[in-house]
């Protein structure tokens, strides 16, 4: 099959997921709003991963970056993209965060300091920009210029993560909040981005530092059940009914059986498979792992976010993760517009 024919099945395919968003928009707008927040969250953890991880190896080296370094570009450089499909979320704040509409439950100062619709926006143009900023100038930094831009790149990172994993997220359901969660998140997009990574790097199947991607996936993913566990045991334990509440709504159905599907495509399949050196050294393995990993993802960020909209809001979920998921496909197998510049040679 062409590269031709492949474009235009992709575009195609876009094109009736979000016609179906759109349908969905016509007559149920919120529910067409958390199912945009789904795939948008989605999506740009897998991009901003990407771009932590061309930063990261831009300061450590090692085969590693260099089997996925053609993927994690391409994806970063995609980036911009995230500014327009940011456009249906910032219309969408009334529909989706009830402090748009100044609720008693919120202290008056931290809606007029922090959650406000202006405050809201300009946080999160503030990353996009600045993220686009380093997937752009990054690939064209060499040398010590190159090193110091990707650790003025990975503090942004770090800052602003934990912002918007705020603002994105938590905020849907305030006046709740945990402290390791920003950590989740900017564990979780490493994993978004090494699973992806996996998917699509081009590597021989003798190459041994296919290992050392899978070891990284198997490490990252037991951060993150990690800080996700110890999250959810001292809230539960701490018995705070402002915490606790939120995992109360998500103990009725069909939240625990999405859970535990989350559960056990983003944790135990890798886990129980990468822990062993004969699945984290094959090609094909990996690949199988690393989609199960990627699908486990998209499932829990639609735990976290779907909940105050319905379970029925899980379908324009799904619309959206498919309809961004093949255009960004599109991107990363024929390569961005903008993303002509390759990494300098002399680049550490």
């Amino acid at each position: 099959m062409t590269a031709g024919k492949i474009s235009k099945i992709l575009l195609a395919g876009a094109a009736c997921a979000i016609a179906g968003l759109v349908i969905c928009a016509i007559n149920n707008p919120g529910l067409a709003a958390a199912g945009w927040l789904v795939g948008f969250a989605f999506w740009a953890q897998l991009m901003v991963g990407s771009l932590s991880l061309m930063m990261i190896h831009r300061l450590t080296s090692g085969g590693w970056g260099e089997i996925i370094a053609p993927v994690v570009q391409s994806t970063s450089m995609a980036m911009p993209l995230l500014l327009l499909l940011a456009l249906p979320l910032f219309v969408s704040i009334p529909l989706l965060y009830p402090w748009s509409h100044r609720p008693d439950n919120i202290k008056p100062d931290v809606l007029s300091a922090y959650l406000n619709l202006p405050g809201f926006i300009l946080r999160s143009m503030l990353a996009l920009v600045g993220w686009s900023a380093l997937a752009f100038f990054m690939p064209r930094s060499g040398g010590r210029r190159g090193q110091l831009l990707a650790a003025v790149g990975l503090v942004f990172h770090a800052t602003v993560i934990s912002i918007l994993s705020i603002d994105w997220y938590l905020s849907r359901e305030a006046p709740f909040t945990s402290s390791s969660f920003g950590a989740s998140v900017a564990v979780s997009s490493l994993v978004a981005a090494l699973a992806w990574a996996a998917v699509w790097a081009p590597a021989a199947e003798d190459d041994s530092a296919i290992g050392d991607v899978g070891a990284l996936l198997l490490a990252s993913v037991l951060g993150l059940t990690y800080i996700d566990f110890m999250a959810v045991l001292v809230i539960w334990y701490g018995d705070l009914p402002r915490e606790a509440v939120w995992l109360v709504v998500r103990g009725r159905w069909p939240w625990p059986a999405i859970a535990m599907i989350a559960f056990v495509l983003g944790s135990v399949v890798p886990i129980l498979a990468l822990i062993q050196s004969r699945f984290r050294n094959d090609r094909r393995s990996l690949r199988a792992i690393s989609v199960s990993t990627l699908a486990g993802l998209a499932v829990y960020d639609a735990y976290l976010v779907v909940p105050p909209s319905g379970a029925v809001a899980l379908a324009p979920a799904l619309l959206a993760v498919l309809g961004i998921g093949t255009v960004l496909i599109g991107i990363v197998s024929f390569g961005a517009p903008w993303s002509a510049s390759k990494e300098p040679a002399n680049a550490r």
